[in-house]
């Protein structure tokens, strides 16, 4: 038994798919956390900063034509209670110059003094340092303007506090990521169950047990089981059709080789020369319903699998026609008949398959031949109905069909009398190819009082 290759894991895509999307979520909470931890760090210090510094600027007066600064240390020791940390300030008058603390701090860029802090970040010493700005106006006759401190602390506890707050969020969004993941391989297979409850449905059962499936409660899976349910169906309609066409097959075949058997066994015991010779006619007669049974078993085989199998394609209707009746016209040269061929439309196309359909057309012309009186008239006749369906229209000469056996006679091994020789399957192939085009076929009285096939197709015309 051959094995379908496998192809991609329809759980393993799910998964991945959504694990990339909980990635591509993960990184953009991370850096939105960086963000987050970056700006609570800074801000938690910058509070620290400008408290200290609003402390100190607090303590900046005018005593006797001079500047006084009384250094608040309790405010610069909440600053170094951070061990790793060093701080820097620096106090400058209102004339520019430098007053107290470190000198040539840096200040920003365009600074102009305000009563509103200012926050930077500048090298000093060779160190990332985190400043504040804050600004004074000194209104007195012996100092008139603005005093600025510049308050300064090395970067290490703040960014330790960043560096805790970010690896806990991200430790926490790492553990919902594996949770998610955990959750969406559960709840993926949980979800592709049924797939795998009606996978080992089918494996188990046994070639005979073509039993529609159980229809399961989800909504999803509902048109497969009902596809699978369906084709089953369609299967076992094909079985049974295909075992009456072998039984059918089987008689006709069974019974031809038993005439052909019984002419011989006569004709070993005849002395008489002619009737040696009238059942040697015989016997070739048999032989060639024989082989025109198997012909058309054969033929029948053929259509039916290509109806199944082969693609359509658009052909030529009139170049098909015109073909079929050419080689016609050529194998009844020696006989009376006479064939005639109309087209309204020079280039009538239909979706199909040639083969099948000059195996129909020549069955009915067959049919017609065989049927029909030695000066038999067989006209053909072309036309489109509408601008999505053509006609096509065979009439003969012959006895015709009366209208209570029509249905009777596209019937499988369908002998309407006795006295008619034939497999019985002609009309049977015709019909099985119409109606694998989608097409129809009926059959009516011709004006001459023989038989009219009338077939109608999809197709345009150009």
């Amino acid at each position: 038994m051959s094995m379908t290759k496998a192809g991609y894991s329809l759980q393993q895509h799910l998964i991945t798919r959504t694990v990339l999307l909980m990635i591509i979520v993960f990184t953009v909470l991370s850096a939105g956390v960086w963000n987050y931890a970056r700006r609570a760090a800074d801000l938690s210090y910058n509070r620290l900063l400008n408290s200290a510094s609003l402390s100190i600027i607090e303590r900046i007066s005018v005593q006797e034509s001079q500047i006084d600064l009384d250094l608040p240390y309790a405010a610069l020791s909440m600053l170094e209670l951070a061990p790793d940390d060093k701080v820097y300030y620096e106090v400058i008058d209102h004339t520019g110059q430098h007053l107290t603390g470190y000198r040539k701090t840096p200040s920003p860029a365009n600074y102009q003094p305000h009563s509103d802090p200012q926050f930077f970040t500048a090298k000093y010493k060779g160190e990332a340092v985190s400043w504040v700005v804050q600004s004074k106006q000194l209104i007195a006759p012996a100092a008139n303007g603005w005093v600025v401190i510049k308050l300064g602390q090395t970067r290490n506890a703040r960014n330790e506090l960043f560096g805790e707050i970010f690896y806990s969020s991200l430790a926490t969004l790492s553990g919902i990521l594996l949770l998610t993941t955990l959750l969406v391989w559960l709840g993926v297979r949980r979800a592709l169950q049924p797939l795998s409850i009606i996978s080992e449905n089918l494996k188990n059962r046994s070639p005979n047990d073509l039993r529609p499936l159980k229809t399961p409660a989800i909504r999803e899976v509902v048109p497969l089981v009902n596809a699978i349910n369906n084709y089953q169906q369609q299967l076992l309609h094909n079985l049974d059709t295909m075992k009456v066409f072998i039984a059918d097959a089987s008689h006709q075949i069974r019974s031809s080789l038993g005439g052909i058997q019984g002419q011989l066994d006569v004709t070993l015991h005849a002395s008489d020369t002619e009737e040696i010779r009238s059942r040697l006619i015989n016997i070739r007669q048999q032989h060639k319903k024989l082989t025109r049974l198997t012909n058309q078993l054969l033929t029948h085989a053929l259509v039916t699998h290509r109806s199944d199998s082969i693609a359509p394609r658009s052909i030529s209707l009139n170049a098909l026609v015109e073909e079929l009746l050419t080689e016609t016209v050529r194998d009844q040269a020696h006989t009376q008949i006479d064939f005639s061929y109309s087209a309204k439309i020079d280039n009538i196309r239909i979706p199909g398959d040639k083969v099948s359909l000059k195996e129909a057309f020549k069955n009915l012309l067959e049919n017609a031949v065989r049927y029909g009186p030695d000066t038999n008239q067989i006209d053909i006749t072309l036309h489109p109905c509408d601008e999505h369906l053509v006609e096509i229209m065979i009439d003969d000469s012959g006895p015709g069909i009366p209208s209570h056996q029509r249905r009777q006679a596209m019937q499988r091994f369908s002998r309407l009398s006795s006295d008619v020789s034939g497999s019985g399957l002609g009309l049977a192939i015709v019909e099985t190819v119409i109606q694998a085009h989608q097409g129809t076929l009926k059959l009516d009285r011709s004006p001459s009082g023989g038989l009219r096939v009338l077939i109608r197709l999809p197709g345009t015309s150009l």
